[in-house]
């Protein structure tokens, strides 16, 4: 990519990459570290031409949630039929991060209804941390 002075580098984290989260310390702290490292390579990279790409998604319908561990390191198990319906379809998640692709968006955030929490978090990040004290440490 250097050589061509051209290229794009794609990397799918989460909007928990953005979010804390309770009971998700883990995987929101491998997140936050992706953040860091490529919006730092990103300012690297850029007088060669290459761009880099953030995809942050909201709930997707993929096994990641039954697979992870709770914070006493049992394995969190199935996901309610509520958590099934509000996270969207592996194809319309492609759907977006082609889009991110092709518009060659620095950072790309999309979801449901937790996409919101972000600007919440960002402008009243007060009213963020207060819902955040009442979420169960496993949702």
């Amino acid at each position: 990519m250097i050589e061509q002075k051209s290229g794009q580098i794609v990397i799918i984290s989460s909007l928990a990459g953005k979010l804390p989260i309770p009971g998700h310390a883990a995987y929101c702290a491998s997140k936050h570290a992706l953040h860091g490292f490529f919006d730092s390579l990103r300012a690297e990279v850029y007088r060669y031409g290459i761009k880099v790409t953030i995809i942050c998604p909201g709930f997707v319908q993929t096994r990641i949630s039954e697979n992870a561990l709770l914070p006493d390191g049992s394995v969190r198990g199935g996901v309610s039929d509520k958590e099934h319906r509000r996270s969207m379809t592996i194809e319309a998640s492609a759907k977006h991060i082609l889009y991110a692709i092709r518009a060659e968006k620095q950072e790309y955030d999309y979801g449901g209804i937790e996409k919101f929490a972000v600007p919440i978090r960002k402008f009243f990040p007060w009213l963020y941390s207060r819902a955040l004290r009442r979420m169960p440490l496993s949702f």
